[in-house]
């Protein structure tokens, strides 16, 4: 046959299935067994020609006939074993198809990961084809050459595989391999011992030198996927960012150090996938600007080497993830004109991944992805309606994967992130019970994820956020109670994690953002307690923009604080303090809202302009304050297209009400109690400047 075996495995276990066909193909057969009868036929020198699909089908026009014709040209079939590869349905049907054609018995299975014959089915290892029923039967777990470190390890389960595929014992195949070791050291010796030319040696210096050469560059290069790889996952679960940092350094340094001839494609493609982990880091660092330009050069690389071959499905998901980064970037720098061109860029390309491979569950959640992040922008552009039909299209696609995988914990938090931005939505159009729903079950979700990973930070931040999601959802009914017992259970996890990794600035706004809502909870019973808990959350926030001084989520939080703070110090008659901080937060807000106006934005500024105005008012000074109030009254009415969005009217209604126009305020009044809202602190009396 053209082929001594066909490789068959998931795309998870690419890096494996790369390693196995290197040392296969480069494998020579010892010496004393070639030319001799075995089990598969006559022994050659080498073990012959290897089928890798992946790396063979993006060039075939027909790719239901180039498999087939693979298979039915191979002599064996090797199967890489994971749970990747036992949930794939491309590898069940390899198998299958290979099976059918009744050579069941050429198949050798290497196990790489997962539990063979485990009842649990995501550790079971084997595809559903290899545990069918023999003939009379009975069901036989296949034998597997088990490369795993508790299993055979990785050169045992090799050798073990190469006896199988030449038909000869396993022990017979060591034996020979030992003896093969044992007689190159006795030529080695006896070489040195003669005193071989000067010619002779330079040769078997140059040969070993290149070998050496080679040996060392695959190490390097499995030890470089393995840091950017599984090293990455392990350090991002528990949130050291120095230490990602570290390696990151590391990989730039190798690039570094190589030759432009050595820059392969498998360099280049491991070169942009480093640069986007870098820019990760530099993102959660909050340097902005470092992240861009990570970005931009894994997007340049990843352009490179999708243009070589535009039919390969990884060098398109490379792209579109840097598609993605450039573009949540510029997000968060407020630029949202070209952030919606790369999300745009982004959708597409997840669109054309999904095509390519509609069992490739991975590329298939692109296009969920892509419709998200443009509902993200439509949603801090003020399109709420908009952003909510994207969401809750894409919630049918999570609640369909979800019910197919329900114990993978990465697809549930993804699924309650669409649940946390439909409460969103919902809150900002006045579906208040609705919003309270999508958040309790978004919380819901993100504790059973600690609860199934306790270890894991990145679970244990998430359910914080879902928890002071739920807060706002809840104070907005009236509910004061259990959210107050909700954000004091959310401060503790926040402060854990703060403290847990200092450099992580994702981790330092949670805090604030708690002791924010707790201030607002209990001001109405301790207002000395909240102006304390207030100048906590102002102090963290500054900190963190000090940071960050580009993200427009700390910027915001930071101005709310200041807000707070000068609402506080009117409760304890401070008229001075008040309007300092009004005019504090003023000063932090003006250039971002100029540079960048927005929906959120714009009522941040309209809070401040009511908070500066009443601050004037308790120190007598009533033109100063009718000033501010008509500029938020400005700020809450333009750009209102058919109504006004439900998130303006209580500042709407307290601004009219202050300017002594309550019959104005009044439909606006109505719409926020039928929706059941709660103000945090009552509205003011209609007439108060009147009666000064």
């Amino acid at each position: 046959m053209r082929f001594r075996a066909f490789l068959s495995y998931s795309h998870a276990d690419a890096a494996w299935a790369r390693w196995l066909l290197r040392r296969l193909e480069t494998y020579r057969v010892p010496s004393r067994l070639v030319g001799a009868h075995a089990g598969n036929g006559t022994i050659d020198r080498r073990l012959g020609t290897f089928f890798r699909d992946r790396e063979e089908l993006p060039t075939a026009g027909d790719l239901g006939s180039t498999i087939r014709e693979a298979l039915a040209d191979s002599a064996t079939l090797i199967v890489i074993c994971s749970p990747a590869a036992a949930q794939s349905r491309w590898v069940n049907a390899e198998v299958q198809a290979f099976q059918d054609s009744g050579r069941g018995d050429r198949v050798l299975c290497f196990v790489v990961d997962g539990e063979p014959g485990s009842a649990d089915p995501a550790r079971q290892c084997f595809p559903p084809a290899l545990l069918q029923p023999a003939p009379d039967g009975n069901t036989r777990e296949p034998l597997a050459a088990d490369a795993r470190r508790e299993g055979d390890g990785r050169e045992r389960a090799f050798l073990k595989l190469v006896a199988g595929l030449l038909g000869v014992g396993y022990d017979a195949l060591a034996q020979r391999e030992a003896q093969r070791r044992q007689r190159k050291w006795a030529v080695v010796t006896a070489a040195s011992i003669a005193g071989m030319a000067i010619a002779m040696a330079l040769a078997v210096t140059a040969w070993v030198a290149r070998n050496d050469a080679q040996r060392r560059q695959a190490q390097a290069e499995d030890i470089l996927g393995f840091m950017l790889g599984d090293l990455r996952k392990k350090l991002d679960t528990v949130g050291r960012l120095d230490l990602m940092r570290s390696v990151d350094d590391k990989a730039t340094a190798y690039f570094a150090t190589l030759d432009p001839r050595d820059l392969t494609d498998r360099a280049l493609e491991e070169q942009a996938r480093s640069l986007t982990g870098i820019g990760q880091v530099r993102l959660n660092e909050g340097k902005h600007d470092p992240a861009m330009a990570a970005f931009r050069e894994a997007h340049a690389r990843s352009t490179t080497l999708h243009q070589r071959a535009p039919d390969n499905g990884q060098r398109l998901f490379d792209l579109a993830q840097a598609e993605y980064w450039i573009g949540f970037v510029a997000l968060e720098q407020g630029r949202y004109d070209e952030s919606g061109v790369w999300f745009r860029k982004y959708r597409d390309s997840g669109i054309r991944l999904a095509a390519m491979d509609r069992a490739n569950f991975d590329w298939q959640r692109e296009v969920a992805y892509g419709h998200q992040t443009l509902a993200v922008l439509d949603e801090r552009r003020g399109r709420y309606p908009e952003a909510e039909r994207a969401v809750r299209e894409e919630l049918a696609l999570y609640q369909v994967w979800t019910a197919q995988r329900p114990h993978d914990n990465a697809l549930r938090f993804e699924a309650t992130n669409v649940l946390s931005w439909l409460g969103t939505l919902s809150a900002r159009q006045g579906k208040l019970a609705d919003a309270e729903a999508f958040f309790s079950e978004q919380l819901a979700g993100m504790q059973r994820n600690v609860a199934a990973e306790p270890a894991n930070a990145k679970w244990q931040d998430l359910r914080v956020n879902a928890l002071y999601l739920l807060v706002e959802a809840q104070a907005q009914r009236g509910r004061r109670s259990e959210a107050l017992t909700n954000i004091l259970a959310a401060t503790t996890s926040a402060d854990t994690l703060a403290r847990q990794d200092p450099a992580n600035n994702l981790w330092q706004t949670p805090p604030a953002i708690c002791r924010w809502w707790q201030a607002q909870l209990i001001a109405p019973s301790d207002s000395a307690a909240a102006v304390q808990i207030a100048d906590e959350a102002a102090a963290i926030l500054t900190r963190a923009r000090a940071a960050e001084p580009e993200n427009e989520r700390v910027l915001r939080w930071l101005v709310m604080a200041r807000n707070l703070q000068a609402q506080l110090a009117l409760s304890t008659g401070d008229s001075r303090a008040s309007r300092t901080h009004a005019a504090e937060a003023l000063a932090l807000l003006e250039p971002a809202w100029k540079k960048s106006p927005n929906e959120v934005l714009r009522l941040v500024l309209a809070n401040n302009r009511i908070v500066a105005g009443e601050g004037a008012q308790a120190a007598g000074d009533v033109a100063a304050a009718r000033a501010d109030w008509r500029q938020a009254e400005q700020l809450l009415t333009a750009d209102a297209r058919d109504a006004l969005p439900f998130e303006r009217l209580d500042p709407l209604v307290r601004t009219l009400l202050l300017l002594d126009r309550a019959t104005e305020a009044q439909p606006h009044q109505q719409r926020l109690t039928a929706a059941g809202y709660v103000p945090l602190r009552p509205f003011p009396a209609a007439g108060r400047i009147a009666a000064q």
